[in-house]
């Protein structure tokens, strides 16, 4: 794995930083934050002047709109300068700007692309292999995505970023109870039940990482939970994928389990 995998110079993935070789570039005030999350959201895509005076200051901006994006520019410059960028990394562009870097100077991406290739070798049975990726994956992040910007417009790209988190912990937990190391699945899982007690794929892979470490009667009471918090939730029973992992239990068939 190379030195831009695992330390990319702009980090999303927690508050947003700069790092000049693993030293951190601070990015003060809430606009230049704003504006480098956005840029750094869509490296290589314009961001135009219209978006970035919606997000800041909504339908009345000040008449000196102008002057306060071209300051607000320049201090980018200044801290991406100071990361050790190329000069130009940010270049104008018509009514707009764009970042010009490699995807791989942005953990976002970083993280993305580690995830979906840990999809793919996962579906293809090289779990080990996924289990590396997904652990790059999640060890880029340092807290909940974007986590010092107050925008309801990045607020909600973060939250989708925080959801992709899950999922990738979630897979990981997958991945775990593949690698026969249960006890850490049944951890996450347990945890991300907490978190939204109706995922019934959830509950299934717990179910599973009881019944192959050994504990078929914890793998029951997982399922009697489920049935109970369907049903008191949202009035619903649980599904044939459920019910059927449930009849695999009770029967010790392990080509469903």
């Amino acid at each position: 794995m190379s030195t831009s995998e695992r330390r990319p110079g702009i980090r999303l993935l927690g508050p947003v930083c700069l790092l000049n070789g693993g030293t951190p570039v601070p990015v003060r005030g809430q606009r230049q934050m704003r504006f480098l999350a956005a840029l750094a959201l869509s490296p290589g895509h314009v961001v135009t002047n219209e978006a970035f005076i919606e997000d800041s200051w909504g339908a009345a901006p000040p008449r000196t709109v102008t002057g306060q994006i071209q300051t607000t520019v320049w201090k980018i410059r200044t801290a991406l300068d100071a990361a050790g960028l190329p000069r130009g990394t940010l270049a104008s562009h018509g009514a707009g700007y764009r970042l010009d870097v490699p995807a791989d100077s942005v953990d976002a991406a970083v993280f993305r692309r580690q995830a979906r290739e840990a999809r793919t070798l996962f579906a293809a049975g090289s779990f080990r292999e996924a289990g590396d990726r997904l652990d790059r994956a999640l060890r880029l992040w340092r807290g909940p995505a974007l986590a010092d910007v107050t925008s309801a417009g990045l607020r909600l790209r973060a939250e989708a970023l925080d959801r992709e988190r899950a999922a990738a912990a979630e897979l990981r937990a997958l991945v775990a109870i593949e690698l026969g190391c249960y006890d850490e699945a049944i951890a996450e899982l347990s945890d991300r039940l907490d978190h939204d007690p109706l995922r019934e794929d959830l509950y299934g892979g717990l179910m599973r990482a009881y019944y192959r470490a050994g504990r078929p009667a914890d793998s029951i009471r997982v399922f009697r939970r489920a049935e109970s918090a369907l049903r008191e939730q949202i009035g619903v029973a649980p599904g044939r994928p459920l019910v059927s992992l449930m009849r695999g239990v009770l029967r010790r068939d392990e080509e469903i389990l």
